[in-house]
């Protein structure tokens, strides 16, 4: 029996790539002075699907699971190194007075590990709670966007695909950041503007085109508030924008309108574990589409153990078009052990269910491993 190890090859020019990115940051600090902050993140992971539906779905072999849709992690029959596997290099500099500047430089396996800047602004403290930012970001329109690459800090592989799956997920602009503690409450809330423009968008192109996608969101305005205590969180996200899409180079959307609304809402108390998130995109114009995703996660954590079942839900309505409809849940089974400081282990065992209008990847079952660190 031959095993197909994917990956191996990448993950060398993916680390040559994460020094680089120490080597800019080591520069960097030594060409002026101030004070500069060097940390960084990892997850080494590997992975198949064990059992789906046999097809070629644009030139992916099925049975197939899609684990990350903007990078194209998608796992095969093979056993994969690639799809969950990610590292990531983060500095900030701060200056006197205020301004500081951060950059990070990530690097995904669904990708080859090619390095990618995720964060590149500089903030301005206005106050000791208001801060002005501009540059560029990633958008914050769901509950880990701003840490999505980052495993460690959630307690699954990776965010649930049928909710983590747009194509744009940063945006070059402007945000002003508001954060204060009452008591026992923390207070945060951001209103940014801008724009992204993406040409040769990978993920409509590999997943759902098959031809070159270039793809803008422009006119971007978006806010959200969160409200935290030591027992949980709740979370409020809204969003507007309009699309242009260019599909092998003819117009397939000109000035689209759409919305988003989101909703995340966490609880952590005596070893009990919720984690929800509940999203709405409106595209309202002729031919309407509404998305409705959401996901729910419970679990319990007995010591460094954190057993979860998470149930994860896409659900499209084109009302010109039924047969173009999106639609498939995902139910979760996952394992996480804090073995060390800043170290976890991770099983994560994916029931995949295509209820698609359209011949879309199929059912699929998956499995995958995986170290995430930070330092």
């Amino acid at each position: 029996m031959r095993l197909a190890f994917k990956g191996s090859s990448v993950f060398v020019s993916g680390l040559r790539s994460f020094g680089l990115g120490l080597a800019l940051l080591g520069a960097a600090a030594g060409a002026s002075a101030g004070e500069l902050t060097v940390s960084g993140f990892g997850t080494l992971a590997v992975g198949k699907a064990i059992s789906g539906v046999d097809q070629t779905y644009f030139g992916f072999k099925c049975p197939c699971f899609i684990a990350n849709y903007p990078d194209v992690g998608v796992y095969g029959k093979g056993i994969d190194f690639g799809p969950d596997s990610r590292f990531g290099v983060q500095g900030v500099y701060r200056f006197e007075g205020g301004l500081s500047l951060t950059g990070q430089i990530t690097t995904h396996g669904g990708n080859g590990l090619k390095p990618a800047v995720d964060w590149a602004y500089g903030s301005f403290a206005l106050s000791d709670s208001l801060t002005l930012q501009a540059g560029r970001k990633r958008l914050p329109l769901f509950g880990y966007s701003d840490f999505f690459q980052v495993g460690y800090a959630y307690p699954w592989i990776r965010p649930p695909g049928d909710l983590y799956g747009w194509q744009i997920v940063a945006y070059n602009g402007a945000n002003l950041l508001y954060r204060k503690n009452f008591g026992g409450l923390s207070v945060s809330a951001n209103i940014w503007a801008g724009s992204e423009s993406d040409k040769g968008n990978r993920m409509l192109d590999k997943i759902y085109y098959d031809a070159p996608i270039d793809e803008k969101w422009k006119g971007i305005v978006g806010g959200y508030v969160e409200l935290g205590t030591d027992w949980g969180s709740a979370r409020f996200v809204m969003m507007t924008n309009k699309v242009d899409r260019l599909v092998g180079g003819a117009v397939n959307k000109s000035g689209v309108k759409q919305n988003f609304y989101g909703f995340t809402f966490n609880v952590d108390q005596s070893d009990w574990v919720l984690r929800t998130e509940f999203n709405r995109f409106v595209r309202p114009d002729a031919p309407k589409d509404i998305y409705n995703v959401y996901f729910v996660g419970a679990g319990r954590r007995f010591g460094d153990w954190l057993p979860m079942l998470t149930y994860s839900r896409f659900t499209e309505d084109f009302k010109d078009d039924p047969t173009a409809n999106e639609k498939h849940n995902t139910l979760a089974a996952t394992l996480r052990w804090d073995f060390r400081d800043n170290m976890a282990l991770k099983l994560e065992y994916d029931v995949f269910k295509d209820k698609s209008a359209f011949p879309f990847v199929g059912n699929s079952k998956a499995i995958a491993m995986s170290l995430d660190f930070t330092f």
